[in-house]
């Protein structure tokens, strides 16, 4: 699993232009932006490979200056999977 956030930069009258276009591709949630340009976004999916090109794909948005990462949190499907049955067995455990 591979969650991103990033802020997206463009100009202050293309954000309603990019905002769409973000929002258009797989696994992309846009959360806001301001007045200056700057757009809020999450990106979420199973593929880390995926997820670097679709930032990459970002800057050949028309309107798209730059973009800065912010957060990035990543974890192994055979880790997460090992997470997810110590958490079942908690649970079973507890109830």
């Amino acid at each position: 699993m591979s969650i991103y956030s990033l802020v997206v930069h463009t100009r202050p009258e293309d954000i309603e232009s990019v905002s769409t276009a973000l929002g258009k591709k797989q696994g992309v949630e846009v959360h806001g932006a301001n007045e200056k340009g700057k757009i809020v976004v999450s990106l979420d999916h199973p593929d880390r490979g995926y997820c670097s090109d679709t930032i990459m794909s970002f800057h050949a948005i028309e309107g798209v200056l730059n973009s800065s990462l912010i957060y990035e949190y990543f974890i192994d499907d055979k880790d997460s999977q090992v997470i997810t049955e110590s958490r079942q067995t908690t649970t079973t455990e507890a109830s």
